[in-house]
């Protein structure tokens, strides 16, 4: 008999959300987020959800409309802004540098980190 537990179960939903093409499976680079995200690995972002306070946004970088970023989100302010910062922030800059983004900056929140890539 199998036994799945409810972090398996989730993980097992959002990976059949991934296929389906509700999900972006998207490559972290840098170190910005260590520890919790590493270069390399892989995340799923629910592309629909809404952000909240903790979550993990993905979003166009403010300066670089091209670059998509991934930050903590640190709070949401009244007018809808949002504050992102990095987990690990020596190595990234932020909403502390930028200011805080336009909710339409934000394209998704990662809902699944896949396994860190061995090294």
């Amino acid at each position: 008999m199998i036994y799945l537990d409810r972090s398996k179960l989730r993980a097992m939903g959002e990976t059949a959300a991934w296929l389906v093409g509700r999900r972006r499976r998207i490559k972290v680079t840098g170190d910005s987020m260590l520890p919790t995200l590493a270069p390399g690995q892989f995340v799923l972002v629910d592309p629909s959800r809404a952000v909240a306070v903790d979550d993990l946004a993905l979003a166009h970088h403010p300066h670089e409309a091209d670059l998509l970023i991934i930050k903590r989100v640190a709070e949401i302010l009244d007018d809808g802004r949002v504050m992102l910062v990095s987990d690990n922030q020596a190595a990234g800059t932020d909403s502390r540098t930028w200011g805080p983004l336009s909710a339409s900056a934000i394209q998704g929140v990662v809902t699944l980190l896949l396994d860190h890539p061995s090294g």
